[in-house]
């Protein structure tokens, strides 16, 4: 989501329909450049940075670090990599558009691949051999697996509009216990069989319970353990699934169940012909921030709760929440506007039977703007 403070013209939205790839930062960064002996021989201390209205960061010439050769306009860091992050994390930082010319650029637009990514900078100036700190904010899906957004910059200079630098943000969404591969792609009938391995990032050893309800076919002893390693076999639900004509049964993710405390549900998507999601196959009427919510552990007799996002949803209201599987019931506790065009959802799952092990609850959002499912997982212990 970006709100733009300047018109974009129609030359403007050509240049960032062809804008890719990624500038190279070069060496490191020499150090600031020393500022200019005043009349008397005495150095001119740099002005301090200033926040503007915008909440961009304005670093004045000669307060910032230049790369020595730089000619144009560049992102310091140009590529951010949070690393491995909780699913529905928030992650901010800050980058700065360095400008090593000796002319004032302007930022034109700032234009966010996707709206997990928010920058609202357009209409700023950068200072010559100074620098706009642009306050940056990736929205991490409720999802396991890899995000990657960017940021491309077009700038206005006496040369008139030029292309800018593409910042990119990524980050691994994982629990206590990682996936590998984050996904397993079954896309081709001779990729049904294969491995996945677990590992837990916080070097806690712990046991696999089951996969998809069942008993885990385990190459590794089973016992508490740092690392697992786990064998599939996705033949015999291609069949039943083709046979009977019921694809609805065929499963969308793997849910590994372990007893670590902080992962005692893994979900691992699989990619197969049987197993899109509604986005996947036809246009939606409503934009969710992430196709499943992993709820956890619910006691037996207790419930839980989750929450995901709604995008392009300003204004519009959820009247009703309904589940698809008779042995949960689920109810829409609040929603709240969030940033920009997206309102938060608050939903509890309330189990309705004895039953123990993992789920998979198809959960219908009836809402002002149409109705979707989306998925909830987690285990009754």
């Amino acid at each position: 989501m970006i709100l733009f403070r300047s018109t974009i013209t129609l030359t403007t939205l050509g240049l960032l329909t062809i804008l890719t790839g990624c500038d190279d930062p070069g060496p490191t960064p020499a150090g600031p450049t020393p500022a200019p002996p005043a009349a008397n021989g005495a150095v001119v201390t740099p002005a301090q940075p200033v926040v503007s209205a915008s909440g961009a960061t304005i670093y004045p010439s000669g307060s910032v670090a230049i790369i020595e050769g730089a000619t144009a306009v560049y992102g310091e860091p140009n590529d951010v990599n949070f690393g491995i992050v909780k699913p529905g994390s928030k992650l901010e930082v800050e980058v700065k558009l360095i400008n090593p010319t000796n002319t004032p650029m302007t930022i034109a637009a700032a234009v966010p691949t996707c709206q997990c990514t928010t920058v609202e900078v357009a209409g700023e100036t950068i200072p010559p051999r100074g620098a706009v700190g642009i306050p940056m904010t990736l929205q991490v899906p409720s999802t396991t697996g890899e995000k990657q957004a960017a940021v491309n910059v077009l700038l206005s200079g006496p040369s008139g509009q030029v292309r800018g630098p593409r910042l990119t943000l990524t980050a691994v969404a994982a629990y206590a216990v990682r996936t590998t591969p984050l996904y397993i792609d079954a896309l081709a009938a001779d990729r049904l069989t294969g491995n996945i391995a677990l590992a837990a990032t916080d070097g806690r050893p712990f046991r696999v319970r089951s996969v998809n309800g069942a008993t885990p076919d385990l190459l590794t002893p089973d016992e508490p353990l740092i690392n697992h390693v786990v064998r599939y076999d996705l033949t015999a639900a291609t069949m039943a699934a083709q046979q009977s004509g019921a694809v609805d049964q065929f499963p969308k993710w793997m849910l590994f169940e372990t007893d670590h405390p902080d992962a005692s549900v893994v979900e691992l998507r699989i990619r197969h012909p049987l197993s899109r999601l509604p986005h996947q196959t036809r246009a939606v009427a409503l934009q969710f921030d992430g196709y499943i919510a992993n709820v956890g552990t619910i006691p037996p007799g207790g419930n839980s709760a989750f929450n995901i996002e709604l995008k392009q949803f300003s204004g519009k209201r959820v009247n009703a929440v309904i589940s698809g599987n008779p042995d949960f019931r689920t109810d829409l506790l609040e929603q709240v506007e969030g940033d920009g065009d997206r309102v938060r959802i608050k939903v509890a799952v309330t189990p309705l039977t004895r039953q123990t092990g993992v789920f998979t609850v198809p959960v219908t959002f009836e809402t002002t703007a149409g109705s979707e499912v989306m998925f909830v997982v987690g285990t009754i212990r």
